[in-house]
């Protein structure tokens, strides 16, 4: 924890109608740090407290309950004052999910006031359970600043909310005032506002906004007139507010109020979607199955192996290829990955790749740019696109799932398994997911509840293998001088290792993150719904959007600093990865291979190219050794039987691939936890793959 007197403070104003849960939040926020006093020459208690949170010092004062800012109560007085005169670095307006369209209105006024604003949206548990789905994104949009769901009273949502917190405060988040359409009504304000602005006193207000003000028949600014002796001023207010009664028909408060909710209306129309929710009867006899102590479990695995079948077959074609392969239908196994959207993804690129390789070079080009631009950053762009159907299906899935309330029914039976871990039952789902791809895996963590557990799963998922590190396990097993039978052993033997890691990890990580207790799964178990396409759509669109957001980035980036490194070298740009710097990286790194018994710069520069994707270390060595195959080249290198056992280990086990360390870092953006991640499968992989070498050289020399 960083040092209070160093932090950067930043100041954050806390408002909200009663009811909306804003005391809880609060309290939820700064805990024990809190104090109480007065406001100064008012009767209302003041509350503050503070925080800290990625080395800021953050302190929050709770303003008043208040319906308005329209300064008609002490209260409201109170909260409206501090925001003009204090300019608190953000403002963070408490909205109740349940009652959005009338809690949006307090939102409404501060965006009129004030920019740096964050609408947090409250209990948004309580309304999931009554079938309304809130599009948080689509308000965001529309009101041009930060909108956050959270659930105050299960901590959902904070860390999300603090991290807006900073970047609203540093100026990452290019909030904005709102601006209204009050019709006829603007004309008139238009009139006022430099007469205001000869006003010194009310220099300290947005002209704009106490224009609209004074013609609603703002009481307090109307005093505020009177002592500074602005008296034309004052005249001026009177007359144009009953020309406005004259010509528009409403007093001017009238025809405001009625633009904010017409405002509100329409946005919440077209940003919330109610679903209907299921009979007694039904949930009932369903929960006869999914909560019952044997068919329970049974019948939640099923459902999630038939979810991540579906889902991982259409994108990947895993497991069903490898399925249609043991069983001898190799041909209809190859047509079936040729009809997978991620192969369909990357012949396309392939294809606009080759074409833009004949366009250039037939018009001249040097290779060294023709190579930067189809390898590099065509490359690059179809790597990241390629995962997006597999994003998005995956949160289709999970869409699925929250929507109809089976979620929380897997969460529930699975609970006393996963606790033992330090997680609760909803962490399964995303765990099962990394078989298949460690990226969904850790993406598919925004289920989860609590910060803590979103870490401790995302921490733990790439141990999983995934089925790229299945395709290298199969050919390193198959160079193995022994038995089918046995080489089946080794692979599974290799399964069961990491899942002993997944399990030993688990309890460390919790125990060293505070835990060291079982995890409580207090849930309130929501009735069924029949699932909304537009819900399921909302949520796989936008969490499809995050990745491609901040995920891409990082992967597009990087992907061009592994093309410089593979086709640049002491000589320039070069064909031939032999002759490039990763050669001399795989070089270098040998003295460290060594310790898990590879002494082979080619394997070192596979296990280099293996962080870009997991499937590179294959390619790698074909292109290495000049073999036809993986197996052929593995066998090539005349690697000893401890040798291939413990590269099956490090290859398993050792740093995860570029994309789900992207994926890592895009979901928490905090660089030691990404360097965490990486250093310690990086450790724990080269001291497994290094004890496996040297117990099996003994039994096995040679």
């Amino acid at each position: 924890m960083s040092n209070p007197s160093r932090a950067r403070e930043i100041v954050v104003a806390l408002a909200g109608s009663p009811n909306v849960g804003k005391s809880t939040l609060f309290n939820i926020l700064v805990g024990a740090n809190r104090f109480v006093g007065n406001w100064p020459g008012k009767t209302v208690d003041k509350y503050e407290g503070f925080f800290e949170h990625m080395g800021y010092r953050i302190r929050v004062v709770d303003l008043p309950g208040t319906y308005s800012l329209n300064a008609l109560t002490e209260e409201e007085a109170i909260a409206r004052d501090y925001i003009v005169s204090e300019k608190p670095d953000v403002i963070v307006v408490v909205a109740n999910a349940v009652s959005l369209e009338t809690s949006l209105y307090l939102a409404v006024q501060t965006l009129e006031l004030y920019d740096k604003v964050i609408v947090a949206i409250n209990k948004i548990d309580a309304a999931s359970r009554r079938g309304i789905h809130i599009n948080t994104e689509k308000i965001s949009r529309r009101l041009g600043v930060p909108v956050v769901a959270i659930s105050a009273l299960k901590r959902e949502g904070i860390h999300e909310l603090t991290d807006y917190i900073i970047q609203v405060a540093e100026g990452k988040y290019p909030s904005r005032k709102l601006s209204l359409d009050y019709g006829g009504l603007g004309y008139y304000a238009k009139d006022l506002v430099e007469a205001l602005s000869a006003c010194k006193e009310m220099s300290r207000y947005p002209l704009q906004w106490a224009a609209l003000r004074l013609l609603e028949g703002d009481v307090e600014l109307e005093q505020l007139i009177k002592k500074t002796g602005c008296s034309s001023l004052q005249v001026l207010v009177e007359e144009t507010r009953k020309k406005i009664e004259q010509d528009l028909g409403d007093p001017a408060a009238l025809i405001t109020a009625s633009v904010r909710y017409d405002f509100i209306g329409k946005l919440v129309a077209e940003s919330v979607t109610y679903t209907s929710v299921a009979g007694r009867e039904f949930t009932e006899n369903l929960d006869k199955i999914f909560l019952h102590p044997l068919a329970g479990p049974l019948a939640s695995l099923l459902l999630i192996f038939a979810v991540l079948v579906l889902v991982l077959s259409v994108n990947t074609g895993f497991p069903i290829k490898q399925i249609l392969e043991l069983t001898g239908n190799e041909e209809l196994a190859q047509l079936f990955e040729t009809y997978t959207l991620s192969s369909i993804l990357s012949s396309l690129f392939d294809t606009v790749s080759q074409f833009v390789s004949d366009f250039m070079t037939s018009h001249g080009a040097p290779p060294y740019l023709i190579s930067l631009i189809t390898e590099g950053i065509i490359g690059g762009v179809g790597a990241v696109l390629t995962f997006l159907p597999l994003i998005f299906i995956v949160f289709v899935a999970f869409g699925f799932l929250e929507d109809t309330g089976l979620m929380a029914r897997i969460a529930t039976v699975y609970h006393g398994l996963m606790s033992r871990l330090g997680a609760s039952g909803k962490a399964l789902m995303p765990l099962l997911l990394g078989f298949g791809c460690n990226v969904p895996a850790i993406m598919g963590t925004k289920i989860l509840d609590t910060d803590k557990e979103k870490i401790l799963v995302s921490m733990i998922a790439p141990l999983i293998p995934c089925q790229a590190r299945l395709v290298i396990l199969l050919f390193l097993a198959s160079a193995i001088p022994a038995t089918s039978t046995a080489k089946i052993i080794a692979v599974l033997a290799v399964y069961a290792y990491s899942l002993l890691l997944v399990a030993v990890a688990a309890k460390i990580a919790s125990r060293l993150m505070g835990g060291g207790a079982k995890t409580e799964l207090i849930l309130e178990l929501p009735p069924y719904h029949r699932p909304s396409l537009k819900v399921i759509w909302w949520y796989a669109w936008d969490n499809t959007l995050h990745f491609l957001k901040k995920a891409g980035t990082i992967i597009f980036m990087l992907t061009i600093l592994v093309w410089a490194l593979l086709h640049t070298g002491p000589q320039g740009y070069v064909q031939e990865a032999t002759d490039s710097y990763a050669r001399s990286i795989g070089e270098a790194i040998t003295p460290l291979t060594s310790l898990i018994g590879i002494q082979s710069w080619q394997i070192s520069l596979a296990l280099i190219t293996g962080f870009i994707a997991k499937e590179a270390v294959a390619s790698t060595l074909i292109v290495m050794t000049g073999a036809t195959n993986p197996s052929e080249a593995v066998q090539s290198l005349a690697l000893t039987p401890a040798q291939l056992a413990s590269l099956m280990i490090f290859t398993t086990v050792y740093t995860p691939c570029l994309a789900t360390v992207s994926a890592f870092h895009a979901q928490f953006r905090d660089r030691r936890l990404t360097l965490i991640l990486v250093l310690y499968t990086l450790i724990i992989g080269t001291l497994s793959a290094s004890l496996v070498y040297h117990l099996l050289s003994l039994v096995m020399p040679g």
